[in-house]
This record gives structure tokens, C-alpha cells and sequence, in this order.
């Protein structure tokens, strides 16, 4: 009887189940439709150019727009051929909804092209922004009406004035969605931009797993759990990289490779043996936390990153417009451009951005995207390379992860230093501003693991670790130049332990190093030649092209200085490191009269995106901590093992960079490498770790303050910037960084995790 009654409530409870699913799936992927305010053209009035359909030629839908959704819709224009058409349209009287819906093409933005709503009483016009320009494509866009303007009869108004390039624009007729349709429509885009996220997340992880459980079943002794961590990364990496040279030479040999290497890896995983089924339980168990660590972050930056905007919205742009107000160099997509230019075979003379180049860049990130490209994932590829170039980025935890693994940091602290970082303003927005900076930091924290595990250990390097190391130096590069500037650590850490070191080691990981650098070497001298210009620029203070080899170049920039403008240069360099002022850059002066003084926080955000110091943050009060510790009787065993280490390498490694780099002024970080701002924060955090545990407590409270306020709160008013609240990305974020900062703050059930 018992067992009847525990069967019928778990048949409850699956239909149930199913049930809530069913309901699920019905809320979120039936159509959701808007309603037309007006029909037809009864009723609009216009002038000049403006007319039904009367749009360049070459204008289309967004390829997201489907069918059912233009129906009923009027589309009008105001090109007659050329941009100097002018015109204006106003359209019938309507009831102002809630939320606005209409589609627009073209180079709105531009100031003599507005769009607004006028008010029919008081003739009172509200502005209808928008956050792009679409260009010749129709896009649907909406705009969340204040609550004076809501309910109220307007017209919309559209006015072309503009006499010079892109000078027209087109519109629909106005249509409402209601707040349900909207919650639904957010819900949607929201679960589908988490499933690509995951998916391609996955699908980078998913070569390196399966070598790495194969490597699991077969090795004996077992492969220490940093290593695993390594390999499941630079496997997919590498992947990557020959993804590019397979693309690079024909479509079909790249697309081959893709589905040869996701094919076999699926079919390790899938159709294991009894001994490597055993071997993938275990590797997934030992690399679970960092995995983990860096999913959940990069899920919750992803949802603050959205906050204010639909995610199949905004372009790749973006990710300029949500923070600042100036517009940046499109550094964060050129490795798009790149994989766009291979993937559809077309030249990469003229590049983009000015007058850079393709080699001006290692390809990297190009040649992980490009694996990925030919998966049916999702069709917006604009998002996709948000999405998973922003999961590259995050691989900084991994990193972060594997070196304090290697120092032999108790479990406690690990995941104080992790959460402490995640919520760290410039580690947010440089895993959302998608250059792979912090991609090339995580191969160069890589490599130090496996250095400081020899060292701890005080054993020789085997060959396998030589391997490994050689691919991560390799890996490297090949992300991003920028991490030449850590290769003084390893020549001192060469130096101090040579005897951990063979000479035939040496050799053949510098061949594996040259084996990755050597064809991107010949793409630069051959196919897009010089690729010199950031050696020129960083090393010769050469800006503009030059003809020059890059020697000669900054041979020349030496010889035309005299060595006291030389010395004032490097020093400018050195102070330059020091950065903004402090306190000004945290959010503690940023509100006027009880609300975000908005200039305030751009302020703070260009000081902690610019400067070395304020990179560095609020891990900055470990150097008082340090000074306490050091004055201290008896001294204190610190936090962290061997964080004197890791402030050295940061220090060495700064130092250098001041002084190769030509200068002035030139020490900015986004000319450095990152992983010596990592290991910056790491070293000084060891130092507050090491105080009664209050003081982390409050600077923790105030990194957090700094983080939503500053961050992820704060928008800078940009012209274009149509707004529309996203309530689940709110909530999924909150929720996510609630599990961090709960994971973060928990005690250790252990005293080993604590000590």
C-alpha cells in the first residue's frame, strides 16, 4: 500500500512536471503580437520626399523579424533616390500605449533626422531615441512611454532635413504591445540568449574535456586537478587556432574540421567504456569549480550587460555605449570582422577600423569563433560573438583558480580572492568589451601554474609539463601581443630555478612556441603585409602608417631624442601607473542631492577601465595592509602562499613595460598585459586576507558598492538610447551574483579550508 501511495505521488508530481513545462513553453514561444494604432494610409499627411515604401533600394528586414509580425504594417520613406531627399510625415491621432513598437530604418541618429511623438493638446514633443543607427535594414525597436505620455492622443512625427550621407529615414506605423506581451517577449529573449551562452560555452569546453578524460583513463598516477583545468582550455584553444589556418585556406577544410572535432568528442563522451566512463565522472568533478566559477559569472555579467537593452537588439556596438559616453576603437570586434572576412572568402584588404590591418592582430579568438560558425546555433552572429567571446574572457577565473591551486591556497581563500575579483569594475567590463586580453591573461596565469607547482613541489619539469607550458606561451600570443609584457617573470622564475629545468626541455618548448607564432608570422610578411604597426607604436611612438621596418622605425625614433627626453619619457611611464585619484573613482562621490550624479560615474569608469592603478581597485588597500604586516612582531604567516612571488612578478614585469615602451605617458592598461594586473590584485589581497576578517568584510561591501553603482546601475546618457527595462536579466543577475557573493562569504566545513 505504501509503495502504491509513493508511486501515484511520483506520477503527481511528473505531471506536474510536465504540465508546468507545457505551460512554459506556450508563455514564452507562441507569437507574440503587436497591435496597430493605425491601418493603412488613411489619415497621414506628408510632405517633400516622404511616401509609402520609398526606401533605398537595398533596405531589408532584420533577418529576427519574421513574417506574422509585419503584418499589417505600413512602412513609409523619405528617399527619392538620393540622400538629399527631405520631407516630413505625421501620421493620424492615436492613443499613446504603454510600450511603443515600430520599425525604422536607417541613420536616424543623425540631427537633422528626428522621430518623436507629439502631443495633440499641448503640442508637446517626446523624443523616441534610438540606441543605433539600423542603416538599410528594418529593425523593430520599442520605447517604454513615461507616464505623462501614456494614455494621452499623439501623433508620431517623423522630420528629414539632413542634405548629406545617409540622409533619409524610414518608419512603420505606430503599434503597441502590452506589458504581458512585453514580460513575455523579454522572458523569451532572455532564456534563448542564456541557452546560446551555455551552449557555446560548452561547445569550446567540450574537445578539451574528452582529451582530458581520455588522458584521465589512461595516465597513471592521476593528473593533478590544475592540469585537467589546463587541458579541457588550451585543447579548445588550439582547436581554434587550426580552425583559422583550416578556414583560411578553404570553407570545406574548416567546416570539416569543426564537425570532425565536435563528432569525435561527442562520440568520447557519448559512447564511452566501462573504465572511461568512470574517467569522465572524474574529470568532471575535478574541474566542476572553476567551470562552474566562471559560467556563473559570466552569466551574471551577461545579464547586467543587458540590463537596459533587448539582447537581439543593439549590434555589436554596444558595448561601447553602455559605459561611456566617448566613442572607443572597435578593438572588442575586430576579431568578428576577421572571422567574417575568412568564413565568407572575401579579401581582407581594405580591413576595417581606419587604416589597420588584419595582421595588426593574432587570430586567436577569429579561429575559436570560426570553429563554432558553422553550427545552427542561433542566427544572430552578432550575439553569438558577444556571448561566446565574453566566455573566453572569463577564463581569467580559471586561471586565477589554477595559480592559487598551485600556491597551495586553502579552499576558503580561493573563494574569497575569485568573488572578490568577479565584482572587480575593470574584470566586468573587459570580459564584456571583447578583446582578448584577458583570454591571453589566463594561458599567462596557466603557464605560471605549472611553474609554481615545480617550484612548490621543488621537482624537474617532465615532458608533459613542457608540452603544456609551451602550448600556453603559445596560446598567448596568439590571443593578443599585449602578453609579451609578462615574459620577464618567466625568465627570472628560469633563472632562480634552472635546475628544475633541462636544456633539451627549453629547446623543444621554444620550437612548439615558433610553431604556433611561425605561420602567423608568414600571414603577416605575405598575405597582409608589413604587421608591424604595434611594434612601431609601443616600442618607436609611431603612430601614423610608415613605410619603415619596424627596427628601423624605432631606431629612428631613438636617435631623433636626446637622452634627457628619453629619461622624461620612461618616467612619465613609471607615474603614469599611479593613475587617477583614488577615492574619486569608487562611488563614494558620485551622487548629487540623493541620486547617481551620472558624469561622476563616467569619470570613474574611464579611471578604472585607463589607469594601472585604479585597474587594481579596492585591492589597493593592501599595500597599507602589507606596511601593518611588515611592522608587525611576530610576522604573520599570509593568506596566500607565496603572494611575495606574485607581487615581485607584477612589479618586474611593470617596470619593464615602463621602460621598453617608447612613451610618454604610454602605460595606459590597455596597452598592457593583464595578467600582471591579476597578479597585482592577488598578491595585495593576500595581505588583507591575512587581517582579522572584518576588514575584507568592508572592503568587500564597498567593492560591491563601487560595482552595481558605478557599473552596472549607471548609463551614460547617450543620444542614441531608447530604454526599455529588462526585468528578468535584472533578476537573473541579482540572483546569480546573490550565489557568488553566498558562495564567496560562507565558512569552510574544514580546518584546512579555513587555515
Amino acid at each position: 500500500m505504501g509503495l502504491a501511495r509513493g508511486n501515484k505521488k511520483t506520477l503527481c508530481l511528473l505531471l506536474l512536471t510536465l504540465v508546468a513545462a507545457m505551460a512554459a513553453a506556450l508563455f514564452l514561444f507562441l507569437p507574440i503580437r503587436a497591435v496597430n494604432l493605425t491601418t493603412g494610409d488613411a489619415g497621414w499627411t506628408s510632405t517633400g520626399c516622404f511616401a509609402q515604401g520609398s526606401v533605398h533600394p537595398s533596405t531589408s528586414f532584420d533577418k529576427q523579424i519574421s513574417g506574422h509580425e509585419r503584418e499589417g504594417v505600413t512602412l513609409w520613406g523619405s528617399y527619392c533616390g538620393n540622400d538629399a531627399s527631405m520631407g516630413e510625415l505625421r501620421s493620424p491621432v492615436f492613443k499613446a500605449p504603454a510600450v511603443l513598437e515600430l520599425f525604422v530604418a536607417d541613420y536616424v541618429g543623425q540631427p537633422d533626422l528626428k522621430l518623436f511623438l507629439e502631443r495633440e493638446d499641448n503640442h508637446v514633443r517626446v523624443a523616441l531615441p534610438l540606441r543605433q543607427e539600423p542603416g538599410e535594414i528594418w529593425l523593430k525597436l520599442r520605447w517604454s512611454l513615461d507616464a505623462n505620455t501614456r494614455g494621452q492622443q499623439v501623433r508620431l512625427v517623423a522630420i528629414d532635413r539632413a542634405i548629406g550621407w545617409g540622409g533619409w529615414l524610414g518608419v512603420s506605423n505606430p503599434r503597441s504591445l502590452s506589458l504581458l506581451n512585453l514580460c513575455r517577449q523579454q522572458l523569451k529573449s532572455a532564456s534563448r540568449t542564456v541557452a546560446v551562452y551555455l551552449a557555446q560555452w560548452a561547445l569550446f569546453l567540450l574537445p578539451g574535456f574528452a582529451a582530458a578524460s581520455l588522458l584521465t583513463a589512461k595516465r597513471r598516477p592521476p593528473i593533478a586537478p590544475i592540469y585537467l583545468v589546463i587541458i579541457v582550455v588550451i585543447i579548445g584553444a588550439t582547436f581554434g587556432y587550426l580552425s583559422f589556418w583550416a578556414f583560411f585556406f578553404s570553407k570545406g577544410l574548416g567546416k570539416f574540421l569543426t564537425f570532425a572535432v565536435y563528432a569525435v568528442s561527442v562520440g568520447v563522451i557519448v559512447l564511452p567504456s566501462v573504465s572511461l566512463r568512470a574517467a569522465i565522472k572524474a574529470t568532471a568533478k575535478l574541474i566542476a569549480e572553476p567551470v562552474c566559477y566562471a559560467t556563473v559569472a559570466g552569466l551574471c555579467y551577461i545579464s547586467f550587460y543587458f540590463l537596459f537593452t533587448d539582447p537581439f537588439t543593439p549590434g555589436i556596438g554596444y558595448a561601447s555605449d553602455r559605459f561611456f559616453l566617448e566613442m572607443l576603437p572597435g578593438d572588442n570586434v575586430i576579431p568578428l570582422i576577421f572571422a567574417d572576412r575568412i568564413y565568407r572568402r572575401e579579401p581582407v584588404r581594405p580591413f576595417c577600423c581606419g587604416d589597420w590591418l588584419s595582421s595588426d592582430r593574432p587570430p586567436l579568438q577569429t579561429g575559436i569563433v570560426l570553429l563554432e560558425r558553422p553550427l545552427p546555433i542561433l542566427l544572430n552572429t552578432e550575439l553569438n560573438y558577444q556571448l561566446l567571446s565574453s566566455a573566453l574572457q572569463c577564463l581569467w577565473i580559471c586561471g586565477v583558480w589554477c595559480l592559487l591551486k598551485s600556491l597551495g591556497t586553502p579552499s576558503l581563500r580561493i573563494r574569497q580572492v575569485i568573488g572578490f575579483l568577479i565584482f572587480s569594475g575593470f574584470l566586468f567590463y573587459n570580459s564584456l568589451y571583447t578583446w582578448p586580453k584577458l583570454l591571453a591573461a589566463a594561458c599567462i596565469l596557466f603557464l605560471l601554474s605549472i611553474l609554481f607547482e615545480l617550484v612548490r613541489a621543488n621537482r624537474p619539469l617532465t615532458d608533459f609539463e613542457t608540452l603544456l607550458a609551451a602550448v600556453c606561451l603559445g596560446l598567448s600570443l596568439m590571443a593578443h601581443p599585449g602578453s609579451t609584457f609578462s615574459l620577464p617573470t618567466f625568465g627570472i622564475l628560469f633563472l632562480r630555478f634552472r635546475r628544475l629545468f633541462t636544456l633539451r626541455q627549453v629547446a623543444v618548448a621554444l620550437l612548439i612556441v615558433v610553431g604556433f607564432y611561425a605561420p602567423w608570422f608568414a600571414y603577416q610578411k605575405f598575405v597582409d603585409p608589413p604587421g608591424d604597426r604595434l611594434l612601431k607604436m609601443h616600442f618607436g611612438g609611431i603612430v601614423p602608417l610608415d613605410s619603415r621596418t619596424a627596427w628601423e622605425g624605432i631606431r629612428d625614433s631613438y636617435h631623433s631624442h636626446t637622452w634627457s627626453e628619453l629619461a622624461r619619457y620612461k618616467w612619465s611611464n613609471l607615474t603614469m601607473l599611479a593613475g587617477h585619484k583614488f577615492f574619486d573613482s569608487y562611488g563614494l562621490t558620485d551622487f548629487k542631492g540623493g541620486q547617481i550624479d551620472h558624469s561622476a560615474t563616467e569619470e570613474s569608469r574611464i579611471a578604472q577601465r585607463h589607469f594601472m592603478w585604479n585597474a587594481v581597485g579596492l585591492a589597493n588597500f593592501g599595500w597599507l595592509a602589507g606596511l601593518f604586516l611588515l611592522m608587525k612582531r611576530p610576522r604573520t604567516q599570509l593568506a596566500i602562499p607565496f603572494s611575495g612571488w606574485l607581487m615581485a612578478a607584477a612589479m618586474v614585469n611593470l617596470i619593464f613595460w615602463s621602460l621598453i615602451t617608447f612613451g610618454p605617458d604610454e602605460t595606459q592598461t590597455a596597452h598592457s598585459s593583464y595578467s600582471d594586473i591579476l597578479l597585482l590584485s592577488i598578491g595585495l589581497l593576500s595581505f588583507v586576507l591575512t587581517l582579522p576578517r572584518i576588514f575584507y568584510l568592508l572592503l568587500f561591501a564597498w567593492q560591491l558598492f563601487n560595482f552595481w553603482v558605478v557599473w552596472v546601475w549607471s548609463q551614460p546618457a547617450r543620444i542614441l538610447q531608447p530604454s526599455l527595462f529588462q526585468a528578468p536579466m535584472f533578476v537573473m543577475g541579482v540572483a546569480l551574483a546573490a550565489g557568488v557573493l553566498w558562495w564567496t562569504l560562507r565558512r569552510g566545513n574544514t580546518q584546512a579550508e579555513n587555515d
